[in-house]
């Protein structure tokens, strides 16, 4: 038997260890990326929508020019055959006159169609720039996701550290 371990003797004390205590990770920079990555693929699908849109404006208008030059040459076409036809004594004056009506009209409807393109370019034009608009934001974004990593990376590697440390 031990001396002092008797009944009524109290065994030794153990001294305590400090141990510091497991902190509460902090998640709010996980919270602030995880927005961030949210507020990204949203303005990643605004930047594909604008893109798409402004495709869509393009191929309208390349129809639209290719519409109108092809009027354009067809009344130039017409109008050159009827004034050949005409002094070749091919053609009565009615028969002339009528032509130059049908050519001034088609001139006509391609001044018009020449000003509708050109609204449309204007339209073109400014999806254009909301596409590029677009883009940037999204390069921003990426920017600002990519230092809030970093800096969360950082902040654990230096946590790990001072865990170390202790």
């Amino acid at each position: 038997m031990r001396i002092g371990a008797g009944f009524g003797a109290r065994a030794g004390k153990r001294e305590v260890i400090d141990v510091a205590e497991m902190k509460k990770p902090d998640r709010r920079l996980d919270q602030l990326l995880h927005v961030h990555k949210q507020r990204l693929s949203r303005l990643e699908r605004e930047r594909n929508e604008a893109r798409q849109a402004w495709r869509e404006i393009r191929q309208q208008l390349s129809g639209k020019k290719q519409d109108w030059r092809q009027l354009q040459s067809r009344a130039q076409s017409e109008w050159m055959s009827a004034r050949t036809a005409f002094f070749s004594m091919g053609l009565t004056n009615a028969d002339f006159k009528r032509a130059k009506s049908v050519y001034e009209r088609m001139k006509l409807e391609a001044g018009e169609m020449r000003l509708a393109c050109l609204a449309l370019a204007r339209t073109c034009r400014q999806a254009g720039t909301a596409f590029f608009a677009a883009r940037d934001r999204v390069q921003g974004a990426n920017k600002q996701q990519e230092k809030l990593t970093v800096l969360r990376d950082e902040m654990k590697a230096l946590a790990l550290a001072q865990n170390a440390e202790a």
